[in-house]
């Protein structure tokens, strides 16, 4: 028995080649969900341990906060990355590439629109943030305030 592919409802082990090519664009396109999500978790988390590292003054968890947001930028970068090549192969959609002719194949154009530029400005913000939480992590090492 061969693999089960769940995003095929109709599948009855018999797909064409067409379906079959299609499923690399369906693996690339869990690979980006899969960044995201691990880049929200890491989001969430650089949130609660920097919270604490500010309140309780500790210097390694505002240095593991900056960290964290360096780990955020690099899984958005993949995000980003694999999205954008998945767009290059004008194969996004089976169903849709099923009704369309192959004369008319080459006329496909995928645009990008406000989500694109919305993350890569993420990207961006996280390195920034990356770069003050590491630099904050610095200052608090060498110019201890005392609050009390």
């Amino acid at each position: 028995m061969g693999c089960i592919n769940y995003l095929y409802p109709h599948d009855d082990g018999n797909r064409d080649d067409d379906e079959k090519n299609n499923n690399w664009v369906q693996r690339m396109q869990n690979l980006s969900i899969s960044c995201a999500l691990v880049c929200c978790i890491l989001l969430v988390a650089s949130a609660v341990v920097g919270t604490f590292g500010i309140i309780q003054r500790q210097i390694s968890a505002v240095l593991i906060t900056g960290v964290m947001y360096i780990l955020a930028s690099t899984f958005g970068l993949f995000c980003l990355t694999i999205m954008h090549f998945k767009r290059k192969t004008k194969k996004d959609c089976g169903v849709l590439d099923k009704q369309v002719r192959a004369e008319y194949t080459s006329t496909l154009i995928f645009e990008t629109g406000w989500s694109l530029d919305l993350g890569w400005g993420g990207v961006v913000t996280c390195v920034a943030a990356a770069l003050l939480w590491l630099l904050l992590a610095r200052i608090m090492r060498y110019n201890p305030i005392s609050l009390s």
